[in-house]
């Protein structure tokens, strides 16, 4: 690991640099120390060495932390930069961690927590040199893709809005992908013509070195030739594939040339399409017949009606979630529901996924009431694209009509499954996470 000590005064780097020797030795841990009296030679360290994590002053001579921390994470965007320094200006430090430093350390700090940090650093540092990869990804061309994930639900205007604003603007995609714009007014054309059907659907983005992927779901809702047509006339640069109930977009990074991109992807039909140049006509995909859309009488009418009673119910109780006013009477009876819900499942086998679900997701809230509850803000938006999954499930399956009973199994047991993997990495977890960052 190469690391780097930003600091005008000579025995601030010596100090750090004597921690670091010591951490090396107790991990045996392989470090290279670097040094830079000033943020200008900080900025030629980096561009002249592979240096991985740098410990940067703020005020010095030639140039300041601030300024050497935006050109080197701009041109070097791995590099992780941990600010020491004794300024206690609040505006300051929010300046340089909003130019790209990960951590801010006071000054004078101590030995035992500088060596606990570090150790998380390091760990950071090797995450970031080899990163995982899925092995369930949702798209279609390929599962070699990062091991995170972001999914948007949209059943509302109000939600593809959202989706709009975090890919336009908040999340400044259009610095990472050539031609964002037209890419999103599509997903938005075609998440508005779902919502006029009352069709719902989830967007799930995924990510390897060279590309974005983008998967859309519950597309047997949709004719596969209307899809065809709306992606030649309103996208025709688009790489697209549909299969099942899923469609699937390929878009590639900045400055990524596609034919080398393509080779990382081993199914030899995508190889081939992500071949053919972006701005060719997509690769025809047969064309098959959608199956008609029907109601099922898995249930009586007074069990349906019970269902109905409990899910309007549960939907009450995960509205509460976003706000500081639940308790743990409120996880309980959450919990309460979700059983009743399972139990009136359990009459049907058409719906034993999704009974099998409700129960492992009752089983969870036996087992992880508090930690629930404390995490309830941040899961809020999880179990409320949960709970939109079922009411989406019920709605269709015994009223507008659906594809099959099942078309929603994957999808509700994925969200269980996603908010269950929370807490079993949580309580996994051996080290102590009080003093990892401050901010």
């Amino acid at each position: 690991m190469n690391i780097l000590i930003v600091d005008d005064i000579t025995d601030n780097r010596e100090i750090l640099e004597r921690l670091l020797r010591q951490f090396s030795r107790k991990h045996e841990v392989t470090i290279e120390v670097f040094h830079a009296e000033n943020g200008e030679i900080a900025v030629q360290t980096c561009e002249e060495y592979p240096i991985d994590l740098v410990f940067m002053d703020i005020f010095m001579p030639v140039m300041n932390g601030l300024e050497a921390t935006k050109i080197i994470k701009k041109s070097r965007p791995s590099v992780m930069i941990i600010v020491i320094s004794s300024e206690e200006d609040e505006e300051i430090k929010q300046d340089i961690l909003h130019a790209g430093a990960e951590d801010y350390i006071s000054k004078p700090f101590s030995s035992a927590i500088m060596l606990s940090r570090l150790n998380n650093y390091h760990r950071l540092v090797l995450s970031r040199n080899s990163i995982g990869y899925q092995t369930r990804a949702v798209n279609i061309f390929t599962h070699n893709v990062y091991s995170y994930q972001m999914k948007f639900f949209i059943s509302n205007d109000d939600e593809l809005s959202q989706f709009w604003e975090t890919m336009m603007v908040r999340l400044e995609f259009h610095n990472h992908i050539d031609h964002l714009c037209d890419f999103v007014r599509f997903i938005f054309r075609l998440s508005t013509y779902q919502l006029q059907k009352s069709y719902k659907c989830h967007v799930y983005l995924e990510e390897d070195e060279h590309h974005f992927y983008f998967t859309m779901d519950n597309m047997r809702l949709l004719c596969t030739e209307t899809i065809h047509k709306m992606i030649k006339k309103y996208y025709i640069e688009a790489v697209y594939e549909i299969e099942g109930n899923l469609l699937s977009f390929v878009l590639t990074k900045t400055g990524s040339d596609l034919v080398n991109a393509g080779s990382t992807i081993t199914e030899a039909a995508v190889s081939a399409s992500l071949s053919t140049p972006m701005h060719a006509e997509p690769l025809p995909v047969p064309i098959k017949k959608e199956p008609a859309l029907q109601t099922y009488d898995i249930l009586d009418a007074d069990a349906i009606e019970e269902f109905e009673h409990v899910v309007s119910k549960l939907q009450t109780e995960i509205s509460l979630m976003g706000s500081s006013s639940l308790n743990i009477d409120d996880i309980d009876t959450m919990n309460i529901y979700i059983k009743q819900l399972a139990a009136i499942l359990s009459i049907s086998q058409d719906a034993y996924v999704i009974a099998e679900s409700l129960r492992s997701f009752s089983i969870l809230l036996d087992e992880y009431s508090e930690p629930f509850l404390a995490m309830s803000k941040e899961l809020s938006t999880m179990v409320t694209s949960f709970i939109n999954d079922i009411v989406m499930w019920k709605d269709m399956v015994f009223y507008s009509g659906a594809p099959s009973v099942d078309f929603l199994n994957s999808s509700i047991s994925s969200n269980v499954q996603m908010i269950r993997a929370i807490f079993v990495i949580d309580n996994t977890a051996e080290e102590d996470l009080d003093d990892i960052f401050d901010f």
